[in-house]
């Protein structure tokens, strides 16, 4: 790893002769990828403000939020079970290398997978989920789609909806669970911006993607991409128009407003590198790897929340499964322990969040919110199911709070369940329905539905005083009271 001595000031300025002579490499660059279509280089000189520390109160810290929004796209061409390995040893490699790092709340990078709900694997949703219970990101929707009228896209995103919530994603833990998503289009063909129906072909995405339960996009920026809006380094929102392309302009969150429009569109970093001669949209793949010199460009971009200027949020986009080699090796590694460097000294704070977790964050800025931004990483949206639970089969979560965890298995069978609270940390067995009921972090009532031996392990080796639901006709708990490690039950599910 390189020294963090080496890792160069993101709040230094190349010099004029470092500019000019990479104005031919980024000119070519502009006209090789297209970079301008979406007319937004004109707004972005007019509009955007550089990021300047000097320009911000000093009795403030500041506080950089960095989320990486992930294209997750397992390749089904060598089948289904070889598509689950790969994911499962991406979830390993990548734990390995952010559980080396560490930002200002003492959190590893949190990824965010926007798994691509066109290729439907349950294997690959599973072990998404339990590296998200593991505590190293959250998982969020992706699609590509052709050809959709508005009752057919939003069809699929009900049936998608459903399916994420089979291993606890996109499920909130709640009393009564809500389902919301984040949402990244396919091919960045949001609302059928990229003008080909084969991409997209709903006129009205932006309406069909609230009424099913999304909260923002994180699909842009695009350069390149026709669908890529007007505006950039913002954060606003969209309104339907019913022609493509409607979230091309929008209205801005703003400190203390009221939200206006339709959709969230949730932008990333869009700058000019004149270190190396390119726009940096903040794009890590193997052609623009997480090079650490690319932080100052991230940083002048400065999105943010108008009226909370010391909040800023660096949003990074990946194809980190296609580009598994860059993104799992030696600079992503290097561009988090420059982010720690850099960002954990005063007068900043450095935050690793989720894509739920940054739109929290501004939502708590619009509403007038100041601080920690880590006091409102639940602000609106609380946390998933599977950050709190963790189970091998697919599930259905009834209810969650503090005073009750109640689960039902889709699928009966052998399994084993976890949780991250409470006193109860894993149940194991032939379950069908779990139940438990709390006061104070004590479990006072539960029951287990399923057949066969069960064996229950408590968060501090101890196994409680539990007292049975008779209709499950299951052994008493009393004499289990005191055992520790783990308690066999024999139980039968009700009526057998």
């Amino acid at each position: 790893m390189q020294p963090a001595c080496e890792f160069p000031d993101p709040e230094s300025r190349p010099s004029l002769f470092r500019v000019a002579s990479r104005l031919p490499m980024l000119a070519y660059r502009i006209l090789r990828w297209r970079a301008l279509r979406g007319a937004w280089l004109g707004n972005h000189l007019w509009r955007n403000t550089s990021f300047d520390r000097r320009r911000l109160p000093t009795d403030k810290p500041i506080d950089i939020m960095v989320l990486v929004t992930d294209h997750y796209e397992p390749a089904r061409r060598y089948g289904d079970e070889a598509a689950v390995e790969s994911v499962r040893s991406w979830c390993a490699d990548y734990e390995r290398m952010a559980a080396k790092h560490g930002d200002s709340d003492g959190r590893p990078p949190q990824h965010t997978w926007f798994y691509r709900y066109d290729y439907p694997n349950e294997g690959c949703l599973r072990e998404l989920s339990a590296s998200t219970f593991r505590g190293f990101g959250e998982v969020e929707f992706h699609l590509h789609h052709g050809h959709d009228t508005h009752h057919s896209f939003a069809s699929r995103l009900a049936t998608g909806r459903q399916w994420f919530a089979r291993f606890g994603a996109l499920r909130s833990a709640e009393v009564q669970p809500r389902s919301f998503f984040g949402y990244i289009a396919g091919n960045s063909a949001l609302d059928n911006g990229a003008g080909d129906d084969s991409l997209s072909g709903c006129d009205t995405e932006l309406i069909a993607l609230r009424e099913a339960g999304c909260y923002a996009d994180f699909t842009f920026p695009a350069l390149g991409s026709p669908a890529q809006p007007s505006l950039t380094n913002r954060i606003y929102y969209a309104t339907e128009d019913g022609r493509p392309r409607s979230h091309a302009n929008g209205v801005p969150f703003v400190n203390g407003h009221r939200p206006s429009g339709d959709l969230p569109i949730f932008l990333g970093p869009v700058g000019f590198n004149w270190r190396d001669g390119f726009i940096d949209d903040g794009t890590v793949e193997n052609s623009s790897p997480g090079n650490p010199r690319r932080l100052g460009t991230w940083l002048r971009s400065n999105v943010h929340v108008p009226g909370r200027p010391e909040w800023v949020f660096i949003k990074l986009t990946t194809h980190a499964m296609q580009n598994r080699a860059s993104f799992l090796g030696q600079t992503t590694d290097e561009m988090f322990s420059a982010m720690e460097h850099w960002w954990k000294r005063p007068p900043y704070r450095l935050h690793y969040v989720t894509a739920r977790e940054a739109f929290n964050i501004a939502k708590a800025a619009e509403a007038g919110h100041s601080g920690n931004p880590d006091d409102y990483r639940d602000f609106v949206l609380p946390r998933p199911a599977n950050r709190l639970i963790c189970c091998d089969r697919p599930w259905d979560l009834l209810s969650y709070s503090p005073l009750r965890c109640h689960l039902r298995l889709l699928e009966p069978g052998q399994t084993r369940i976890e949780f991250a609270d409470g006193p109860i940390r894993s149940v194991e067995g032939r379950l069908a329905e779990v139940d438990l009921v709390l006061d104070q972090g004590t479990l006072v009532d539960s029951r287990l539905e399923g057949e066969g031996q069960i064996r229950v392990t408590g968060r501090d080796g101890e196994i409680r005083h539990y007292r049975a639901d008779d209709s499950t006709s299951f052994a008493e708990w009393d004499k289990y009271s005191s055992v520790r490690g783990h308690a066999l039950l024999d139980m039968k599910a009700s009526g057998t």
